[in-house]
């Protein structure tokens, strides 16, 4: 079955030195819809739909043989359509089928019946007010679910879900647990490896909730999660529409409003992970290869913008700074790798020449800087100002001050 990579989470999640951050939830009436009452404490991702028939396609992949299922009147009933970890990816529907006592079960009973003669393992369970269908191709995930519900535990109980309950809007909603990256994503993004690209969603945050156009990221307040770093860094302007690069498949932006502020909070983060004496050490190894030390060349700089931009056959960075310099052309980088070293593993270390042009430093390959052209391209609805973006063919995804919001191109 089809993995459900983590849609489009894992793209705000890598962004630029790496995640998101959570807007804050869009309010709800505080209460877990009541299907998740049967479904797994340790399930890797669930989503809530209000007809069975919209959730399907979007949690399980088309060869499954749940779709070989006819699942009558109940289509149209509300749903959770869950992944479970049994060894592999697994899923779980769990389908309501009336109100409890009472005598509606002709419905599940035909679909029991039909699921039987395809070897799909089923179970029919009273949750608290409502009757609920319970269906997988794996018999150890129903026999998973059995153990659960006798001990009264569900994924209601798993931590930081209430987190999760208050994100949640009402409308369809696929929820993803970080720590279960490894084996919810197919593979890379953009030249970042899959292994690595799982590491990092790891501790990203807790839980992400994708509900119609909006994000949000579920996680204990820790500087460890990179989402709670971005939420503290202001919003800043974007000039990059009108320097857009040619046939960039993938693009993450990161403006910076104060030098001073990103490096204190990045570097706090990176010590809340265990990681800032090797921060250090990369800076200072560079420093002594170079004669320059990469937090004053930062400075001098006075950075405005990162950029990572990726497509087939090429990764380059972009810098907007302070002072406008025009280069003879491409000439050899004099400060390969200071770039990935200040702002995080996405961004190219195979940057060995440099292009300087108005306020922009581009590095990359020789052969990619000498073929690229900027501005040709105008993307339509650029954000002005903004925390961070990510954009795609057909897609972007806009980190403004209060919120993540998802926007719709035809590019």
């Amino acid at each position: 079955m089809r993995k459900c990579v983590l849609a489009l989470t894992v793209v705000i999640v890598v962004l630029f030195t790496a995640s998101c951050g959570g807007g804050a939830p869009a309010a709800s009436n505080g209460e877990a819809p009541e299907l998740l009452r049967a479904v797994p404490s340790d399930a890797l991702s669930v989503g809530v739909f209000s007809r069975l028939e919209k959730g399907l396609p979007e949690m399980v992949d088309s060869n499954s043989v749940l779709f070989n299922l006819d699942y009558g009147k109940l289509s149209r009933a509300r749903a959770a359509v869950a992944l479970c970890n049994v060894g592999s990816l697994a899923p779980l529907l769990v389908i309501e089928a009336g109100k409890a006592g009472a005598d509606t079960l002709d419905a599940a009973a035909a679909v029991i019946a039909a699921a039987d003669s395809l070897k799909i393992s089923s179970s029919l369970v009273t949750l608290q007010s409502r009757n609920a269908l319970l269906l997988s191709p794996s018999a150890t995930v129903i026999t998973v679910c059995g153990r659960h519900l006798a001990a009264e535990t569900s994924i209601l109980d798993a931590p930081d879900f209430g987190g999760v309950v208050d994100a949640l809007t009402g409308s369809d909603a696929i929820i993803y647990r970080n720590s279960g990256a490894s084996k919810l994503l197919d593979s890379g993004l953009c030249s970042v490896a899959r292994k690595d690209l799982a590491a990092f969603l790891k501790d990203a945050c807790e839980w992400t909730v994708v509900s119609r156009e909006k994000v949000s990221c579920v996680q204990p307040v820790s500087e460890k999660y990179f989402c709670n770093f971005l939420s503290s860094i202001e919003e800043a302007p974007s000039k990059l529409a009108a320097f857009y690069p040619s046939g960039a498949e993938f693009i993450a932006d990161l403006p910076v409003a104060s030098v001073a502020a990103f490096r204190k909070s990045y570097e706090a983060w990176r010590d809340a992970r265990v990681e800032l004496e090797q921060y250090r050490k990369t800076i200072g190894a560079l420093s002594r290869k170079t004669g320059k030390d990469p937090l004053a060349w930062e400075k001098e700089l006075g950075v405005k913008e990162v950029v990572y931009v990726a497509a087939p056959g090429y990764r380059i960075n972009m810098l907007r700074v302070s002072k406008q310099q025009t280069s003879e052309g491409v000439t050899a980088n004099p400060y390969t790798g200071f770039v990935s070293a200040l702002y995080g593993g996405l961004y190219n270390a195979a940057d060995s020449c440099v292009i300087r042009t108005g306020n922009w430093i581009i590095s990359g390959e020789r052969s990619v800087l000498d073929t690229l052209s900027f501005g040709a391209v105008k993307p339509e609805a650029w954000p002005a100002k903004t925390k961070a973006v990510a954009d795609m063919p057909g897609r972007r995804i806009n980190y403004a001050k209060d919120n993540i919001t998802i926007w719709h191109s035809n590019r």
